[in-house]
């Protein structure tokens, strides 16, 4: 088995961002909200690791990071949400072992009371409910239980948009009034940029999951597949968001006696999804593709 790479990717801004601390001798504040930001994101790559995922990027920006996860996790909400949350929930735990090392230990004290503020300020900002930050990804989740992963994005992206939107406009007002910090604007210019290439993005997350393990079938001859049975009457997008993102999938349609009346690969469930919505039935399904497969006799 070939070791996992990961591509790190450091967004330009972070180094301009680090230039601006330098030459306002606050090199060490940097310093610290940026080995912050790498642990929060490790923390989303572990958890991701452990819901079987393949971790392929980790992009750190000027206000975040994100984690780029091959295997269709947008399909996957409860993955995506514990993805997500991994990271505030470390944050808020480094600035809990801070406080405890503050208060019964002798560090520095102005250093360590400055990173238990990142970390909260950290886990607090990645809550708000916009790309690229984690809230936006919990909400996504929580959205796609009930609305299916495209309209979930779309809401998502939607919201992101007004939030980035709003942020510019405050960022804007706040410096031309000397109230507000302008780095308020920037971070709306980079959620309205990043809500914009998920929008783009996320239509082809599933197909290029499902091409992955094709590629993977047709050059080694055999992948590993996971068989999950399910009645005639389920929707298939239900199905197509609980398959793994790792295995090969196929799913075999039982009929009321319990009989097996025919069975879908995970590329001929993604085409009818395609084709007819995510709101088809598997019955609906298999009888399409005896169809198509009669008439090719």
């Amino acid at each position: 088995m070939g070791q996992m790479r990961v591509q790190i990717t450091v967004d330009p801004l972070v180094a301009v961002f680090a230039v601006l601390y330098a030459l306002a001798g606050s090199l060490w504040q940097w310093a610290a909200v940026f080995a912050s930001l790498i642990v929060h994101e490790v923390a989303h790559a572990v958890v991701a690791a452990g819901f079987g995922l393949r971790v392929a990027e980790v992009r750190i920006t000027p206000i975040g990071a994100a984690v780029r996860i091959d295997g269709g996790i947008e399909l996957r909400a409860e993955a995506e949400a514990a993805v997500a949350m991994a990271g505030p929930m470390t944050s808020l735990v480094l600035a809990g072992a801070s406080y405890i090392l503050l208060t019964y230990g002798k560090p520095d004290i102005v250093k360590t009371e400055f990173f238990i503020g990142a970390n909260v300020v950290l886990a607090l900002l990645n809550l708000v409910p916009a790309y690229p930050l984690d809230g936006g990804r919990v909400l996504r989740a929580l959205l796609a239980e009930r609305m299916g992963t495209s309209r979930a994005t779309r809401a998502a992206v939607g919201l992101s948009r007004w939030i980035g939107g709003l942020a510019i406009l405050a960022g804007a007002v706040g410096a031309a009034t000397g109230v507000m910090n302008p780095l308020a604007m920037a971070m709306g210019v980079l959620i309205w940029i990043e809500a914009g290439r998920e929008a783009r993005a996320a239509p082809y997350a599933t197909m290029r999951s499902i091409m992955r393990k094709w590629a993977g079938l047709s050059g080694q001859g055999f992948v590993p597949a996971a068989l999950v049975a399910a009645v005639p009457e389920t929707r298939a997008g239900a199905v197509l968001g609980r398959l793994s993102g790792q295995e090969f999938g196929i799913v075999s349609v039982v009929g009321p006696n319990g009989r097996e009346i025919g069975r879908l690969s995970e590329i001929e469930l993604m085409d009818g999804v395609c084709a007819r919505g995510p709101d088809v039935d598997l019955g609906t399904l298999v009888r399409s593709v005896r169809s198509m497969r009669g008439s090719k006799h």
